[in-house]
C-alpha cells in the first residue's frame, strides 16, 4: 500500500487567498458595499446561503453606518462573529433589551421602559472570549455607531436563511447612544 506522507505548513493569507482562487475556501471578508455604507445606512451582503437540501442556513456580512436604533428580535438563534483583520473603524455597539421580546413590548405599552432594560455593549473585535456568541431567539437587540466620519464597522452573522426580524414598536419612544 503507498503511502502518502504530509508535512504541516504555516498557515497565511496569501495561502488562504490561493485556496480561495480555486474555490476550495470561503474566508470571511467584507464586500466593498459593506466596507464603503454612506453614513445613516447599513447593508447586509449574503456570503453564502446553503442548499435547501442541506438544512437552510446562510452567512451574512453586515455592515453599518448608522446611529439610529431600532430594536428586533428573531424567531430563532443567531450566531453573531466579531472579527476584523482589515481597518480601523468606529466604534460597534450591540444594544441588548434585559427581557425577552414580550416584555419589553409591554414595557413599552405600560410607559415603563427605561434605560435599565438595556444593555450597550461596546464591542471590541477579535477578542478571544467575546467575538464569538449566538445571540438567542426572542431576544431584543440593535447594532449601531456613532455618527460622523470614520470607517464603518462591519460583522458577521451565520443564521436560518429566512429568519425574520420582529420589531419593537416604540410607539413615543426614541432610544439613542
Amino acid at each position: 500500500m503507498p503511502v502518502i506522507k504530509l508535512k504541516p505548513v504555516k498557515v497565511s493569507r496569501k495561502l488562504f487567498k490561493l485556496l480561495e482562487r480555486r474555490k476550495l475556501i470561503k474566508t470571511f471578508s467584507p464586500s466593498n458595499k459593506v466596507l464603503n455604507v454612506k453614513p445613516g445606512h447599513g447593508y447586509v451582503d449574503t456570503v453564502y446561503a446553503c442548499s435547501e437540501e442541506y438544512g437552510p442556513h446562510k452567512l451574512i456580512c453586515v455592515g453599518l453606518n448608522s446611529s439610529k436604533i431600532r430594536l428586533a428580535s428573531h424567531p430563532d438563534k443567531e450566531d453573531f462573529i466579531l472579527i476584523n483583520n482589515i481597518r480601523k473603524s468606529k466604534p460597534l455597539y450591540i444594544v441588548i433589551g434585559l427581557y425577552k421580546h414580550d416584555i419589553i413590548q409591554n414595557k413599552v405599552k405600560s410607559g415603563k421602559l427605561t434605560a435599565k432594560d438595556f444593555i450597550m455593549l461596546n464591542i471590541k473585535h477579535n477578542d478571544i472570549h467575546t467575538c464569538v456568541f449566538t445571540m438567542l431567539e426572542g431576544t431584543v437587540h440593535w447594532e449601531a455607531t456613532t455618527k460622523g466620519r470614520g470607517n464603518s464597522p462591519f460583522f458577521f452573522v451565520t443564521e436560518p436563511a429566512r429568519l425574520r426580524m420582529d420589531f419593537i414598536d416604540l410607539c413615543e419612544y426614541k432610544v439613542e447612544i
